[in-house]
């Protein structure tokens, strides 16, 4: 993209102008060319903005621009005389379904990744110089990044899930919620406990462990607990964790080191069963638990 970059232009219109500078496209081709631009430029406004708006089919003109040179740079090496050559023998259609299949190539990552990811993302303007491939590399990866994590997710639920999941594809939730199970995985692995979801008992027993410990021996036990925790994982969760800063556990830590209100906030960060923190909270409405105040819920819930 050096060349775009230095005389202003995408690539796709340096190479027709270039092409008909030189000789190499007629008048008569360029112009049909640009026929063909306009018809695939209204196709695209009618089927996906409007063809009401002269915004939305400039916005057209700008996808089709974005995604010919998307799939013309696929497919000429960013070489000049090849995107010649593919252009004259093959037709701007050609390069324009190469494009395109790479931007529905998108849905085989996610389909839900795939709904998300606007038609403009790939709009070039006449004078825009932007780099379309690292654009949709950038998308790829971070469709592929997605699907890590709804996978990593998934896995990760499965064993140290105390409720009932909720599908949910969004990454903030995703991220909220694991970090949750993470920080109960090595809260477990605290109390030295095989267990992997905590009960009123184990719940009590980290607190005790948290409150009346040595805050240097807790962190140290910790660090020791997450090393753990991350040499037990596959190679590639372990990267994608740190990676992603999951395995930093910064509330975590800071919760123990600040010794204030742990009653208050350890129970905002663990993932917890909604009768454990029922019981926490001398609230019955979550359900039988088998606890001791359960058959005075019951006698109290019956009527006279």
């Amino acid at each position: 993209m050096k060349i775009a970059e230095l005389r202003n232009k995408p690539f796709i219109l340096l190479v027709l102008k270039d092409g008909l500078a030189d000789g190499y496209f007629s008048e008569e081709f360029v112009h049909k060319t640009k026929q063909q631009l306009s018809d695939m430029s209204l196709r695209i406004a009618s089927d996906n903005l409007s063809i009401i708006y002269a915004d939305h089919i400039k916005k057209a003109c700008e996808i089709v621009l974005g995604i010919i040179n998307l799939g013309l740079l696929s497919h000429c090496d960013n070489s000049t005389e090849k995107a010649k050559d593919i252009i004259k023998t093959q037709g701007i259609v050609y390069c324009f379904r190469a494009g395109w299949a790479k931007y529905a190539g998108l849905k085989n990552i996610s389909a839900e990744y795939f709904k998300q990811i606007k038609l403009s993302t790939y709009a070039l303007a006449a004078n825009d110089t932007s780099d379309i491939t690292s654009i949709h590399a950038g998308l790829v990866k971070k469709g592929q990044d997605s699907l890590k994590l709804l996978n990593l997710y998934r896995s990760i639920s499965s064993k140290y899930a105390a409720n009932a999941i909720i599908p949910e594809t969004d990454e903030d939730y995703l991220k909220f919620e694991l970090q949750k199970l993470l920080n109960s995985a090595v809260a477990l692995l605290l109390i030295d406990s095989q267990q992997n979801v905590f009960n009123h008992e184990r719940y009590t027993q980290l607190m005790t462990y948290l409150s009346s410990t040595d805050v240097q021996l807790v962190l140290e036990k910790f660090a020791v607990c997450v090393s753990n925790f991350s040499e037990s994982q596959s190679v590639s969760i372990r990267n994608f964790l740190e990676e992603t800063s999951l395995l930093d556990f910064s509330e975590f830590k800071t919760i123990i080191t600040s010794q204030k209100n742990l009653a208050m906030y350890i129970p905002e960060i663990l993932e917890l069963s909604v009768n454990v923190t029922n019981e926490l909270n001398d609230d019955f409405e979550g359900g039988y638990d088998f606890g001791l105040d359960d058959q005075e819920d019951i006698a109290y819930l019956k009527p006279d």
